[in-house]
């Protein structure tokens, strides 16, 4: 008799209980650790998905596919907790200048564009198809229900206990077929993965209240989530080192861009895993048979992890391949 656990599952980050979830809607055995770490990316993640993105309000790669997928697995997730978990938001934007406005009349004479547009005038435009996931309860949750089941544990992950078999893993008395190593920017100390260039960018996310009255989303340099009444969730902030910036920032752009008194709940700090093309980290390691990674979620984990979790699921049990735009492959080309 095979007593084998199908998956031990290292970090219960977004994408770690994305694949989790994904394992047990297929009926598989796994085991998650994590070691709950205070500046993980998912703690400070607004969690916020939109189809419109960065700088130059670039159409998101595989929207399609992405949002399709996020809402059938979350939707899944919610009526097992029978909880609200996701929530459909428009996204505000106003406009700063002319300029602005001529740069969105020309995108929107494209198809790709036209059917985010909800609405535009003269002060901003409304785009759709967007929304947020309640990370802090999705990731609480989860780690609840899961550990009810004896499936989750807190520990900090020791590679040196891990035990490469012939056809398995051992791993503190306990045998596994396959690891899945969702660890975010702990990856570059853990080390299993050596080929591939993490960069971790730091930011902070707050909590406001304030009596101002939105109903949507608005995006200008930051994000304003409207999460209940006179609380609103504000993100996030950008930089290219992992140190905790405080909530100065985001503070002083929230008050030049509402113009009303806000007073600070909460503070919220975490580390964001990157890679050099800014896609996700999906596949296999290139030595070892049966050891996963899924990582470099940026700031897009709470649409990329249910997609990226699907596709690795699908790999491992039916030999289907993943994107090539986020394969691990790409870097060993």
């Amino acid at each position: 008799m095979d007593n084998k656990i199908d998956y031990l599952i290292v970090g219960q980050g977004i994408s770690g209980t994305c694949f989790a979830w994904k394992s047990y809607i297929g009926k598989q055995t796994f085991k998650i650790i994590d070691k709950e770490n205070s500046f993980s990316a998912s703690k400070a993640s607004v969690g916020i998905y939109n189809p419109i993105t960065g700088r130059k309000f670039n159409v998101t790669w595989n929207v399609d596919k992405l949002f399709n997928e996020l809402k059938y697995f979350y939707t899944q997730v919610e009526k097992i907790l029978d909880e609200k978990l996701l929530f459909e938001k428009n996204i505000f934007r106003p406009f700063k200048d002319n300029s602005t406005i001529n740069d969105w009349n020309i995108r929107l004479a494209s198809k790709k564009y036209q059917k985010f547009c909800e609405k535009i005038n003269d002060d901003g435009i409304l785009t759709n198809t967007s929304g947020y996931l309640d990370v802090k309860k999705f990731l609480l949750s989860s780690k609840k229900y899961f550990d009810k089941l004896g499936r989750y544990k807190r520990e900090n992950f020791d590679k040196n206990k891990l035990k490469i078999k012939e056809n398995y893993f051992s791993y503190k008395n306990e045998e596994f077929k396959y690891v899945i190593m969702c660890t975010g920017i702990s990856e570059k100390k853990i080390n299993l993965f050596g080929g591939i260039k993490l960069n971790g960018v730091s930011g902070n996310s707050i909590i406001v209240k304030s009596k101002m009255e939105i109903k949507n989303i608005i995006n200008k340099g930051i994000n304003i989530l409207p999460i209940k009444k006179y609380v609103y969730h504000i993100g996030s902030t950008y930089y290219h080192n992992v140190i905790d910036e405080g909530p100065d920032e985001l503070v002083n752009k929230t008050k030049n861009l509402i113009k009303d008194d806000i007073s600070l709940i909460d503070s919220r700090f975490g580390i964001r895993s990157t890679s050099k093309d800014r896609r996700p980290i999906v596949g296999e390691h290139n030595k070892i048979k049966n050891l996963f990674i899924i990582n470099a979620m940026g700031s897009k984990g709470v649409s990329q992890a249910p997609y990226c979790s699907e596709k690795l699921f699908n790999y491992i049990n039916e030999d289907k391949n993943i994107d090539k735009e986020i394969n691990i492959d790409r870097y060993r080309s």
